[in-house]
């Protein structure tokens, strides 16, 4: 492996800001407080460590449609990350988002953060 890909890009979202497997999306959706919104929907359970799992249900859309989302979800909490503190964070889209422009997501994701008390 080359040097250069080892290094940490500095608004790269690799891995481990991932929150991974099925069971930590579970224990989320379980003990986190949900904050509901028109596209989205935020799930925010406290942690040391700053990890984003991104949903998107068949209800929203097709495949196509659902992971056009979750790009565009993981995108905005890729470039929020430095200003967020740590904790696990599921954004879970509603169908609503699948007509949603891109900038009105990225309003939305900002104002649960805010209305979370998350972000200033």
């Amino acid at each position: 492996m080359r040097a250069s890909c080892r290094e940490e890009k500095p608004f790269s979202l690799g891995r481990r800001f991932s929150l991974g497997g099925n069971k930590r999306y579970q224990a989320v959706y379980r003990r986190g407080k949900s904050y509901p919104g028109r596209y989205m929907s935020l799930i925010y359970q406290k942690s040391s460590r700053l990890r984003g799992g991104f949903a998107a249900s068949a209800k929203v859309g097709g495949s196509v449609v659902r992971h056009r989302i979750r790009r565009r979800m993981t995108e905005d909490f890729r470039m929020l990350r430095r200003e967020l503190p740590g904790g696990n964070y599921v954004f879970a889209a509603r169908p609503a988002a699948a007509q949603a422009d891109w900038r009105a997501m990225a309003a939305e994701m900002r104002a649960l953060l805010i209305r979370a008390r998350l972000l200033p």
